[in-house]
């Protein structure tokens, strides 16, 4: 049996929420999420996942931990405000985050964290922390740095993940934006097969005055997929999207394609996704 790995973008409206599963060769299933941004009216995340576990014949109540780990990217509610009913939902092993401490309601998911039982073990992590394996699959943080926290511009805190199997890497980014990049674009896998486009395709994630650090490094190869945030603020940006086009890139966008999943064998690397826009 060959080891596979699938990251699904959920179609969430706002925000980021992004659903990991990984098989490895003896057939064991492995799930984590980066970021949520449910709220109390609005439960995209919750719905994907309830439904995803009850077709799969799992049932979260009979199990404490589902997910193997759960990232908080960085500290804004678009990002992290559904975190705490996951976790009471479906439980996980390892809850990791920056150590900016920006956002108020970060304070209130660590309280959560160590009065029950349904987070096992939390984190601050940065570029130094060495990740457990995911399956088959091999992680590492490319930023943020050990040394420093961006007290002006939270994005600029967001974990930049990498996973691995075998010959391709996923890059997952958060909303870090232009700053990040002029630094960690050297370090972009040469055999990255799928990176999600910064900062829901802002500007500032993409651009850098006339250049564009991690398109200019990202491999023509690699498929791109964008969390649309189009209210309120408008993204993806039309400059960004018509750079791509210009560029001939293949990118995915959840406005249009809603629930976006890229799998590989570490391999091959396919897309599906839901519906398409007209």
């Amino acid at each position: 049996m060959k080891s596979e790995l699938s990251v699904t973008l959920i179609d969430v409206g706002w925000g980021d929420s992004i659903f990991l599963e990984s098989r490895d060769k003896e057939g064991n299933t492995f799930y984590a999420l980066v970021d949520s941004n449910d709220t109390t009216y609005l439960k995209s995340s919750y719905i994907f996942l309830k439904r995803y576990f009850e077709k799969k014949g799992l049932e979260p109540s009979e199990k404490k931990h589902i997910f193997e780990f759960v990232i908080l990217t960085h500290a804004h509610a678009d990002h992290g405000q559904g975190l705490k009913a996951i976790f009471r939902a479906f439980g996980t092993k390892n809850f990791w985050y920056p150590k900016s401490l920006n956002w108020s309601s970060l304070a209130d998911l660590l309280r959560y964290s160590n009065r029950y039982d349904r987070v096992l073990h939390h984190q601050a992590v940065d570029n130094t922390r060495l990740l457990p394996d995911f399956g088959d699959v091999k992680m590492d943080i490319l930023w943020p740095p050990d040394d420093e926290i961006d007290t002006d511009n939270e994005n600029n805190n967001s974990i930049v993940l990498v996973l691995k199997l075998n010959d391709v890497s996923f890059l997952l980014t958060g909303d870090a934006e232009k700053e990040v990049w002029q630094r960690i674009a050297e370090h972009i896998p040469a055999d990255t097969r799928f990176f999600k486009v910064p900062h829901h395709g802002s500007i500032n994630g993409t651009f850098d005055g006339n250049h564009t650090p991690w398109l200019d490094r990202c491999p023509q190869n690699a498929v791109l997929a964008i969390s649309s945030h189009v209210r309120p603020f408008n993204h993806p940006s039309r400059k960004v999207v018509t750079l791509l086009d210009s560029k001939q890139r293949e990118y995915y966008r959840t406005d249009r394609h809603y629930n976006i999943t890229i799998w590989t064998d570490g391999e091959k690397v396919s897309v599906k996704y839901f519906h398409e826009k007209d």
